[in-house]
């Protein structure tokens, strides 16, 4: 699995497109609101990371940071910031690759 992060509207998607079709890989983009989608239904955000990982381990997943701005006022808000910060430490930790995108420019952080 490769990870691919960066802060909204950086050229995340066009970058692990590119990096996806010269590896023959398949991607998953907006990780981030899958997160949020199982904050909602009470489930368990580790534990689905952990099957999508056994079950597609040749896949780019591409998600936003979104723990570096204000702290957010509302607890949900803040609960799936949270959310999406742990989760995005464990598919670095799980990762064979990681890229930080900034500007449409891809850095490699891992790997």
């Amino acid at each position: 699995m490769i990870l691919v992060v960066g802060g909204a509207f950086q050229g995340k998607q066009e970058f692990a497109r590119e990096l996806a079709a010269r590896r023959k890989m398949e991607t998953i983009n907006f990780f981030h609101n899958r997160i949020q989608k199982i904050l909602e239904d009470g489930e368990d955000g580790e534990a689905y990371i952990r099957d999508l990982l056994e079950k597609t381990p040749n896949v780019v997943i591409v998600m936003d940071e979104v723990g570096a701005g204000v702290v957010p006022v509302e607890r949900s808000d803040r609960e799936y910031r949270d959310a999406v910060g742990r989760a995005g430490q464990l598919l670095a930790r799980e990762a064979k690759e990681v890229y930080r995108v900034i500007c449409g420019i891809g850095v490699k952080i891992k790997g």
